[in-house]
């Protein structure tokens, strides 16, 4: 994420250079949206936020290139002397299945596996990963409320496994808010917190009362100590 509006536009200026066409795409971590709003003011242009492809998005796109690679032979005949492969295949197995196994060969070939069909799990690493330290005790940084911006307490932190990514999602999925409406996070041991805009704390609390982080009930309030 660029530091600054300015070079910002420095960046994205190379992908449409000697006007040329061009898409620029931005890695930015929840904390960082309040930068994205300042380029949006320096631009004065939206910047549309899209969720990272999961493995299984990736996977159902690879899927598709193969479909089409296969429409495309179909489209171009010259398959004649593979039918008899396909023809004796049938008299054993069902066509359908025949048909199948040579898709799944194509798309071996570039590269897919059933594994790639279900997202990295979020659990304990395996028994044969070296184990990581504990994380020593940190605390959270006293830093203002922003204008305009409310200070929530969440009863869960890193201990429970929460994650930025985490409480964004529930808070934007759960209480319909933009993220643009998410401030400064700090996640700590045991509880975490997250700034959201004064207009929809109201609603963020409600919505996320009986909501489940990392499978465990939340608590939400003001926090009480930026009163």
């Amino acid at each position: 994420m660029p530091s600054s509006p300015d070079a910002y536009v420095h960046r994205i200026g190379r992908t449409g250079r000697a006007g040329r066409e061009g898409v620029a795409v931005t890695l930015a971590e929840p904390r960082e949206s309040r930068l994205l709003r300042n380029i949006e003011q320096f631009t004065k242009r939206r910047i549309a936020i899209e969720s990272v492809p999961t493995a299984h998005d990736l996977r159902a796109r690879r899927l598709e290139l193969v479909r089409a690679t296969l429409e495309e032979s179909l489209a171009a005949g010259a398959i004649e002397r593979y039918r008899g492969i396909v023809e004796s295949l049938a008299e054993e197995y069902d066509p359908l299945d025949v048909a199948a196994a040579a898709i799944k060969l194509a798309d071996d070939a570039r590269g897919g596996k059933e594994s790639d069909e279900a997202d990295i799990p979020q659990g304990a690493p395996p028994a044969h990963a070296p184990q990581r330290p504990a994380m020593p005790h940190v605390a959270l940084p006293n830093r203002p409320v922003e204008q305009n911006m409310t200070r929530l307490f969440i009863d869960l932190g890193r201990n429970a496994g929460v994650r930025p990514g985490d409480l964004v999602g529930a808070i934007a999925n759960e209480a319909r808010i933009d993220t643009r409406d998410i401030g400064a996070i700090d996640i700590g041991d045991k509880f975490s917190l997250v700034e959201v805009s004064s207009a929809s704390v109201d609603n963020v609390i409600a919505a996320l009362r009986g909501t489940k982080l990392r499978g465990k009930s939340v608590t939400v309030r003001r926090d009480r100590k930026s009163n």
